[in-house]
């Protein structure tokens, strides 16, 4: 199954990496919305995750545009969050989570399982 994180820090990206790749995923990273468009559209991943906020645009708006492209309409989104509960009634995504802030990496195992 193939993951898309969205994140300006290559630290976490670094560290969501090493997590997916021990639980059996293949993860691709983009720092921004413009080269995660470009990777959602070659890979088609199954799961898309992003802070809440990238280049000062909520991530549910595009989201909502990944979502539109044909082969992601059942894709699954998680957002990182500052705020507990900020996303939990965005109906118009597949929202799967809300992770928030700075609990990430523990909170993960509840949402990805090992594949293997």
């Amino acid at each position: 199954m193939v993951v898309l994180v969205i994140n300006e820090t290559a630290i976490l990206r670094k560290a969501l990496r090493r997590f997916f790749e021990l639980q059996g995923y293949t993860m691709i990273e983009a720092g921004n919305f413009g080269q995660a468009y470009s990777m959602a559209i070659e890979y088609k991943p199954q799961f898309v995750l992003a802070d809440n906020l990238i280049e000062a645009t909520l991530c549910l708006n595009f989201f909502q545009l990944l979502q539109s492209i044909p082969g992601m309409e059942m894709t699954e989104f998680v957002v990182f969050t500052d705020y507990d509960d900020e996303f939990e009634t965005a109906a118009s995504i597949n929202l799967k989570a809300t992770i928030t802030k700075p609990n990430i990496l523990p909170k993960m195992r509840e949402h990805f399982p090992p594949l293997h």
